[in-house]
Formats: C-alpha cells, sequence, structure tokens
C-alpha cells in the first residue's frame, strides 16, 4: 500500500500536469487518479470531474511522516481544489479527501506553502517545480 507504482519512469509536465513525488513516474491523468483513489480509499469516479493540475504524494518509509496535496480544476465550472493529506505509520490518506476551493491569488501569494513528506529527497525541488507551475497558471 506505500509504494506507489506507475507504468513508466517519465517525468511529465505537459499539458498544464505536474505529477511531483512518488507519482513523478505516473504519464496519464489515468494512472494519477487510479493512484489518488488508491491511497485516499475512494472511488475513481469521484475523480472524474475534475482535471488533475498538480499531484503530489510522498510516503515515507513504512508510511512514516508522508504527505499529499494535489490541485484540481473542475471540468465544468473551472473552479480550483486543494486537497491536503498527511499520515504516520499508523494509518493511511483514508478519510482525508476533501476538495477545498482555492484561487490563482492565494496560489500564486506569499501565504501559499507546499508541505512536503519528510523522506521526499527532492522537497525543495519539488517546492520550486510547484511555484514556478502556480505562476504560469
Amino acid at each position: 500500500m506505500y509504494r506507489l507504482e506507475c507504468q513508466t519512469k517519465l517525468n511529465l509536465n505537459i499539458m498544464k500536469t505536474l505529477f511531483l513525488a512518488d507519482l513523478s513516474e505516473c504519464q496519464t491523468q489515468k494512472e494519477v487518479r487510479e493512484a489518488i483513489a488508491d491511497q485516499f480509499e475512494i472511488d475513481v469516479k469521484e475523480l472524474n470531474r475534475f482535471a488533475v493540475l498538480i499531484a503530489y504524494i510522498s510516503v515515507g518509509d513504512w508510511g512514516c511522516d508522508s504527505s499529499a496535496w494535489f490541485l484540481l480544476r473542475d471540468r465544468k465550472t473551472k473552479q480550483l481544489y486543494e486537497v491536503h493529506g498527511s499520515h504516520c505509520s499508523c494509518y493511511g490518506f483514508e478519510d482525508q479527501w476533501e476538495p477545498e476551493e482555492t484561487d490563482k491569488k492565494y496560489l500564486k501569494s506569499e501565504h501559499f506553502h507546499l508541505y512536503t513528506g519528510g523522506y521526499d529527497g527532492a522537497g525543495d525541488e519539488n517546492e520550486t517545480k510547484t511555484k514556478e507551475f502556480l505562476t504560469n497558471l
């Protein structure tokens, strides 16, 4: 449950998507939605209304100090949403799927911060990529 596996080993930033950390090997929205559904223990159909713009999951050794963050866009309304998740080794991300409305102004402000997992060896790089992506949003 703690290691995510996508079929390919290619980090993509294509078509306004950014897949980071444990999701960096995913190539498609479908792969990312399936990984999210698995980790958050939700039906993948709950994700179909969204385009995943940024997907970040970092699961530490034995599940310790794990975090997740997603930026989503509602396919119909174009409204932006964020989802935050974290866990220790006792539990996973279950029961944490709660999309919250957000906007570009907040995401581009000094108040926004991506909290990376304690075992994310590329945490600074992932924060930089996220900030660059948001600047161009």
